[in-house]
């Protein structure tokens, strides 16, 4: 384990698991095969059970609900150190630092007694389903309609870039219970079980190397005590699940593993310098992400930080793609055989990385956010 990762937050054993964990699923070929960009990317429902077994999920959650109680700066090392032992975590990033926390935030005691121990035990695997064709990056126009029938509501629309959506047993799902013309008053998130009658999942692979799933959802009846906060309350939840969404600590870990990688490989004194910044840049962004990490914590508002972990990750990913096939030579675009450099990961990360400015909310739209929340309150 290379010493650009900082272990000191974890206890020594779960340092140990992490890195056991990684060569088992390499072994067995339930890690991330060669041929997967980003570890953000790969899914595994044996690696997510493993995790549950290993209490790696939901360290800083309350024990009564399956956590082991830790600081939450805790569980943002043990994500970075899963991203730089190139672990397969697409379900744990939604199920768990997505959804898991979001619903700590905001649902009924009830509610989290019924979920959160079976994700913390790694048995319950969630998608989220918020954009749509027409709906991404302004989520105040999607279309998918609830409507009131009795003690349940009954759902039609459809759902694009559901990550997991194959694997998953429940979608945290956005939908709109209030008029077209109340846009952002008229949303609600539910949960629904992904074996509903008329979910129908299509899955697409991405550039990436990953996959992503279309929802299609015909008539499917949700009970109406599946609603996640209050009907029509629903914009400030998918705001607030979008800040857990956008600290991608995970990122971090994998950059600082191919700058390891990478190093030995460059030596010419200018190349170093170059790696030195990105690696500066690398713990900055970790910075971000840890800052967001503590405000998401305290309850308070996160959302120009949770955006500026996400911006500065996602453009130094772009960067450093760029900058190996500068520093690496032609190599670093092989992606199998022996002139492949870093088994080839260097080339499948520099295909994933061309999502990262889009996947999780645009940059433009992240630095729109930082200056409203930020610059305009400096003002």
């Amino acid at each position: 384990m290379s010493t650009t990762v900082e272990p000191t937050l974890i206890p020594r054993q779960t340092v140990d698991d992490i890195a056991r964990l990684a060569q088992e699923f390499a072994a067995s070929g339930c890690g991330v095969p060669p041929t997967q960009g980003s570890p953000s990317d790969a899914d595994s429902r044996e690696a997510y059970t493993a995790y549950g077994k290993a209490g790696l999920i939901g360290m800083h959650w309350p024990v009564r609900f399956g956590g082991r109680g830790f600081d939450s700066a805790v569980t943002f090392a043990v994500e970075e150190q899963m991203g730089y032992q190139w672990l397969p975590m697409s379900s744990y990033l939604l199920s768990v630092k997505t959804i898991g926390n979001a619903l700590l935030q905001y649902a009924t005691e009830q509610m989290c007694a019924e979920f959160i121990p079976r994700i913390a035990s790694g048995e319950l695997i969630f998608c989220q389903g918020f954009s749509e064709p027409e709906a991404g990056t302004d989520l105040g126009s999607l279309r998918t309609v609830a409507r009131r029938d009795g003690d349940r509501y009954i759902v039609n629309g459809r759902k694009i870039w559901t990550s997991s959506a194959e694997y998953a047993d429940w979608v945290y799902l956005a939908v709109r219970t209030g008029s077209t013309e109340s846009r952002h008053r008229g949303l609600s998130v539910f949960l629904v079980d992904m074996n509903t009658p008329g979910i129908h999942v299509d899955v697409h692979r991405t550039l990436g190397g990953g996959t992503i799933g279309e929802l299609t959802l015909t008539d499917v009846a949700v009970p109406a005590d599946q609603v996640v906060g209050e009907i029509d309350g629903g914009w400030e939840i998918l705001m607030g699940t979008l800040d857990y969404e956008r600290v991608t600590s995970e990122k971090v870990g994998v950059m600082l593993r191919l700058l390891d990688e990478i190093d030995p490989l460059v030596v010419d004194r200018s190349g170093r310098q170059t790696l030195d910044r990105i690696r500066g840049d690398a713990h900055i962004a970790r910075e971000h992400g840890r800052r967001a990490t503590e405000r998401l914590a305290a309850g308070v508002d996160a959302s120009a930080e949770s955006s500026m972990a996400k911006l500065s990750i996602a453009v130094l990913m772009q960067e450093l793609a760029a900058v190996a096939v500068e520093l690496v030579g032609p190599r670093a675009l092989i992606e199998s055989g022996p002139g492949a450099v870093v088994d080839g990961k260097l080339a499948a990360f520099g295909r994933a990385a061309v999502a990262t400015t889009i996947a999780g909310g645009v940059s433009d739209i992240q630095r729109k956010n930082i200056s409203r929340r930020r610059i305009g309150s400096w003002s």
